[in-house]
């Protein structure tokens, strides 16, 4: 299994989205204001926003600002309507994540 360093653990603070790129692929580095954190693919399924310029921390999930998707750490997709119902909504990928040596790093076969 191969190991690859993302950034540094001060790096992504509670709430923070931080961009990053592993062999040309764009991802994004956020942590959830519980303290996990997790790896994703950068773009929104919904309209290709970038969510380290667009994305935004809320509470355990991942949300698009550009049109409001919402996305769990498991990369399933959602939508809250005003009146609190959650629509599925496309799924992003989300990447094996694992910190530790004061850092954030991927691993997997073709990491």
């Amino acid at each position: 299994m191969t190991r690859i360093r993302l950034c540094a653990s001060e790096a992504v603070p509670a709430g923070a989205v931080v961009a990053v790129s592993v062999d040309d692929e764009d991802l994004v580095v956020w942590r959830g204001h519980d303290g996990v954190v997790c790896v994703m693919e950068a773009r929104c399924p919904h309209q290709w926003s970038h969510l380290a310029a667009e994305g935004a921390v809320d509470g355990d999930e991942l949300v698009c600002c550009s049109h409001w998707w919402r996305f769990r750490r498991d990369g399933s997709g959602w939508k809250v309507n005003v009146n609190g119902r959650r629509d599925r909504k496309g799924d992003i990928g989300v990447l094996p994540v694992v910190e530790d040596d004061d850092g954030v790093w991927v691993e997997g076969e073709g990491a």
